[in-house]
């Protein structure tokens, strides 16, 4: 921040999410034990995609943790899409099955969208269907939202960073976090700035928002040259280089300037994973027909 010509540092609020996940998670689990009956998870992977392997590892930790039960459908890639929509299809058609996970990547050339649309909005947890998408910017009480930027979301809302009226960056444009979030802000009544690699001077137009979201997957991208003094900054960016994860945001250069950053790792990751097990009671609620609970973070413990 710069008074009179002097540059001050603020002192930068490093948010991180293990906490908040650890505030949601006995909530979850409490919800998951009154419905009574045993709530399945299944996901779908195709091939042996390592970074997807460790993922599904720790939604499967996740899920126990709640007492969810959680199974993996493998398939090879030789079986071919088909065999991987008939799969979805029957999943989507029993009802034993409350909610269902289409792990990606999908192998090159594979029509993502195509089976992400198989997922009935009820048991749609990760919240990326054309079907999920019409009941969410319809405000539907059935709308389950994608679990990162619902994660974002709860993580504003923790930083006291108000949506409504505010203007915020999103970078990235990928359709699992920047294009849902940046529909998400708007709906919430923000000014969403859309930044990719293609805008014209990105770190200046960043520079003059209230709240930056770095979705890019581009390690570093963001320095001190994009950040508006006191910014809240939410680094989504995971990207494994040299044995290291590494954020969206160069950290070193953008505290003392931010009010508020998320770390990587540690910040988003644990609110995608809370945001995805409260989707899971939710869906499982919608599904017994019992009501969706009202999930709450204590933003001072």
């Amino acid at each position: 921040m710069t008074l009179d010509g002097v540059t001050t540092r603020i002192d930068t609020r490093i948010l991180k999410g293990g906490p908040l996940r650890d505030q949601l998670l006995p909530e979850v689990a409490r919800v998951i034990a009154a419905l009574g009956v045993r709530i399945r998870v299944c996901i779908v992977q195709v091939g042996d995609n390592p970074a997807s392997n460790a993922y599904i590892t720790h939604k499967l930790a996740a899920c126990a943790r709640v007492g969810v039960t959680a199974e993996v459908v493998r398939l090879s890639e030789t079986d071919g899409e088909s065999a991987l929509h008939a799969t979805v299809h029957a999943l989507a058609q029993d009802s034993e099955i409350h909610a269902i996970i289409v792990q990606t990547p999908l192998p090159d050339g594979w029509r993502v969208q195509a089976v992400l649309d198989l997922v009935p909005a009820a048991k749609d947890i990760d919240g990326l269907s054309a079907a999920s998408a019409s009941l969410r910017r319809a405000n539907s009480e059935a709308a389950l939202l994608p679990a990162t930027p619902l994660g974002v979301l709860r993580l504003l809302d923790v930083a006291g960073a108000p949506v409504a009226g505010s203007r915020i960056a999103v970078i990235g444009k990928g359709m699992v976090v920047g294009a849902p979030l940046r529909e998400m802000l708007a709906q919430a009544g923000a000014e969403v700035v859309a930044i990719d690699k293609d805008t014209p001077a990105p770190a200046k137009l960043a520079r003059s928002c209230d709240v930056l979201v770095a979705a890019a997957g581009a390690p570093g991208l963001v320095t001190d040259a994009w950040v508006k003094p006191g910014a809240v900054v939410i680094d989504v960016g995971l990207t494994r280089t040299g044995g290291q994860l590494l954020g969206d945001v160069a950290r070193v250069r953008v505290e003392g300037i931010a009010r508020v950053l998320t770390p990587v790792p540690g910040g988003v990751g644990p609110m995608t994973v809370a945001s995805l097990l409260t989707n899971i009671a939710d869906a499982a609620c919608l599904q017994l027909g019992r009501p969706r609970t009202v999930w709450e973070i204590d933003a001072e413990a």
